[in-house]
């Protein structure tokens, strides 16, 4: 699905980018942007991590056209049997050990610690982005707060 450039399709921008290495004095290090000495290095604007969010909250269907299958969405937010709060690079939050505090149906990609966040709570409909976030869990918290649930 992602490519060193994505091609534009499903409403995502040519603004990505790898971000593997920087050279400082003392020599090549691996560095992410921002200075972070950890995760892929894979940078999206917060607006394409939003047609992400939103693709699978519609369980893979962007306008109309099928980009991921339903059965994929599933299987991506199911349970791993080894660490249950995680699935196919998804954080699942059903027993609030990544966010605790938060809804049980948010689902979460995230990096530097979830400074870089992308939560999709589909008993609310919700999509949620944020980049450089001091306190995401409170964000998550918050905007759950405002938004009601389908379910009640």
């Amino acid at each position: 699905m992602i490519t060193a450039r994505p091609a534009g399709g499903g409403g995502v921008g040519h603004c990505w980018a790898w971000v593997t290495c920087r050279w400082i004095s003392s020599g090549r290090v691996e560095v992410v942007s921002g200075g972070a000495h950890w995760g892929g290095g894979l940078v999206v604007p917060a607006r394409d991590l939003a047609v992400i969010g939103q693709l699978f909250l519609d369980r893979g269907s962007r306008g109309g056209t099928r980009l991921l299958s339903a059965e994929w969405i599933e299987q991506s937010w199911a349970p791993c049997p080894v660490k249950r709060e995680y699935g196919y690079l998804w954080w699942l939050n059903d027993e609030q050990v990544p966010w605790p505090g938060a809804p049980t149906t948010g689902r979460s990609a995230r990096g530097n610690g979830g400074r870089h966040l992308l939560w999709v709570d589909p008993a609310r409909e919700l999509v949620l982005v944020s980049h450089w976030t001091e306190e995401p869990l409170g964000l998550i918290r918050e905007v759950s707060r405002t938004v009601t649930s389908r379910t009640g």
